[in-house]
């Protein structure tokens, strides 16, 4: 069986390409010096390594997720990764696990690989959705059918994909019986949801800019779909907002690195705007 039958969103890290050296760079200097600031005040040395870990990674994700947001302009990720650093400093280390799903469903849909998702892709993110729900966040289980779906009918359709959107229906039914009412650390919260529709305005002219892409695919060269690219859009940012307005401040820091990513592309758009 053909490898790309199986996987294609994975995008690997080309160090010959030099943005890409320099992210790998970035991540590098957080880890090192997060874990050295963890050790300075008292944590044990496994617990410093960790953390320094995830905060490189964090880093690294929210460059990711700008060029998944953003693909015509590989600088706006920079911001992001900046501002995640600064992000890292105001808040506990985010949700990984939501951040790498929430990478996933948005490469199914905006195709920045140029491929239908894979097999092994397609199963990964619906477990993830699926057990995502389970932790109590029912609204992950949805917004996988929901990717799943657009996949099977946006333009170049993968219509085998409504199969995955209706088992993430079922698997996220199942999940929301099994959960009960599990609460939620932070409770609802209008502020903290205001916040993330503030900064989520602050987008638009990033999505409105999208209908006019000039990236391509990275293994077909060919471009990509506006609209499948302004989904991915708006179904990341439903994804922030849901989450802040149902988990409270805590969980905007939870979604750290994404929120770096809107505002990154939105203040790179900005200067692009105003620059002579």
């Amino acid at each position: 069986m053909n490898r790309s039958t199986l996987t294609t969103v994975g995008r690997p890290i080309d160090l010959s390409y030099p943005t890409n050296r320099a992210i790998a760079l970035l991540a590098l200097l957080v880890v090192v010096g997060g874990a050295l600031l963890q050790r300075l005040s008292g944590t044990p040395w496994l617990r410093t390594v960790l953390w320094g870990a995830q905060a490189g990674l964090s880093v690294f994700l929210a460059w990711v997720l700008c060029r998944e947001l953003d693909p015509d302009h590989d600088l706006s990720a920079f911001v992001a990764a900046d501002l995640a650093v600064g992000g890292l400093l105001l808040w506990e280390l985010p949700h990984l696990t939501v951040l790498l799903w929430l990478i996933l469903i948005m490469r199914i849909i905006n195709r920045t690989m140029g491929l239908p998702a894979g097999i092994l892709d397609s199963l990964a993110v619906l477990g993830l959705g699926i057990w995502l729900s389970l932790q109590g966040n029912w609204a992950y289980g949805i917004v996988t059918a929901v990717a799943f779906l657009l996949d099977s009918q946006l333009p170049i359709r993968a219509p085998h994909q409504l199969v995955f959107a209706i088992l993430g229906v079922v698997g996220t039914t199942t999940a929301a019986v099994l959960g009960g009412d599990q609460s939620r650390d932070g409770g609802l919260s209008l502020w903290s949801a205001l916040i993330a529709l503030a900064v989520s305005i602050f987008f638009v002219p990033v999505v409105l800019e999208s209908r006019g892409l000039t990236s391509v695919g990275d293994q077909t060269g060919k471009p990509l779909e506006p609209v499948r690219v302004q989904a991915a859009q708006i179904l990341a940012l439903f994804v922030g907002l849901e989450t802040a307005f149902l988990g409270g401040f805590a969980a905007l820091g939870s979604l750290m690195p994404l929120w770096a990513a809107v505002l990154g592309a939105s203040l790179y758009w900005l200067y692009r705007t105003l620059k002579p």
